[in-house]
């Protein structure tokens, strides 16, 4: 996992990270191609273009710095932008570009239904759909996780991060119901306190 990116969401002391999920690669087809052309492209004109002198060279250049520039930015969305699974909560960041990010905290109380559509036959074969995450009491506003790989895994996690996250809640609260009795007991005495549970 992501040492950086968790770093980033400030996690609790008890709070352990699941999952970072992430787009497919395939979301990024286009814009890779469109980048590695680009990266390829001016060393198969190398020639031609240094023919020209400085504004061949200046050509060359320009042309090799903007790949690298949209590889680096391909990279830096696609390592930022991700839902991110936790014991308490689920955290959907989202990195737009060079220096715009933004995030979203996700409380599993909120959380009225999650699901999962694909669309197509490309979807359908590379296994990748849009996940939708709804909130009670909320029907127009949810969030929706485009292009993510393996989606019905996805949702069982958070189901089952979900499920766990009431469960441990249930059990705190149990706990805490027994030390309560256990002091009211120990305050009026065990005959006394018998007396007021038989009753």
């Amino acid at each position: 996992m992501s040492k950086r990116l968790i770093k980033k969401i400030n996690t609790q002391d008890d709070e352990i990270v699941i999952d970072i999920i992430r787009k497919s690669l395939w979301y990024w087809f286009w814009s890779i191609t469109l980048a590695i052309v680009l990266l390829i492209l001016p060393f198969f004109l190398i020639y031609p273009l240094f023919l020209q002198g400085w504004w061949g060279a200046m050509v060359f250049f320009v042309v090799l710095a903007i790949s690298l520039i949209l590889i680096y930015r391909i990279y830096r969305i696609y390592h930022y932008t991700a839902l991110i699974i936790t014991t308490k909560r689920l955290i959907d960041m989202e990195q737009t570009g060079f220096l715009n990010n933004s995030s979203s905290v996700i409380l599993y109380g909120k959380i009225q239904d999650v699901n999962y559509k694909s669309h197509g036959l490309l979807q359908t074969i590379f296994k990748i759909g849009d996940i939708n995450i709804s909130f009670v009491n909320d029907k127009s506003s949810f969030i929706e996780l485009d292009s993510i790989k393996y989606p019905s895994m996805v949702v069982s996690k958070i189901i089952r991060a979900r499920e766990s996250y009431f469960e441990a809640k249930r059990q705190t609260a149990g706990q805490e119901a027994i030390k309560l009795l256990e002091k009211i007991k120990r305050k009026l005495g065990e005959d006394r306190f018998n007396q007021l549970v038989s009753n």
